[in-house]
């Protein structure tokens, strides 16, 4: 019995990090906008700040997933997402600027579309 409930438990919260994950990275997306370079990104400390702390919640979402969830979807990049921080931030804690600018507009909204509708289906 207990193995059941605890099953159940990992269930929702894989779900519900998943739904966490994908709101960080639109927020990640929409936070970044019309902001046309890493360049600018960096100029506008404000947005730059948001979209680092967004991706940096992606990542921590992505680690908080269970194995057993993030294999019944091999075909999305699990371990990248895990290690993100780590592409981002390079030694002493400084952010690389043109990493995250590529990674939030170029990859992050091939991660939504596959991510998507898998929240739907959750959300349903």
């Amino acid at each position: 019995m207990q193995t059941t409930i605890h099953h159940h438990d990992q269930v929702f919260r894989d779900q519900s990090t998943l739904i966490r994950l994908l709101d960080h990275l639109i927020n990640a997306i929409n936070d970044i906008g019309d902001i046309p370079s890493s360049a600018a990104l960096e100029d506008n400390r404000i947005r730059f700040n948001s979209v680092a702390m967004e991706m940096t919640q992606v990542q921590e979402c992505a680690r908080r997933l269970s194995d057993s969830f993030r294999s019944t979807m091999p075909n999305l990049p699990w371990d990248e997402l895990r290690a993100l921080r780590n592409v981002i931030v390079h030694d002493y804690g400084e952010i690389d600027v043109e990493s995250l600018y590529d990674t939030v507009t170029k990859d992050a909204p091939h991660l939504v579309a596959q991510l998507q509708p898998l929240v739907d289906a959750i959300e349903d």
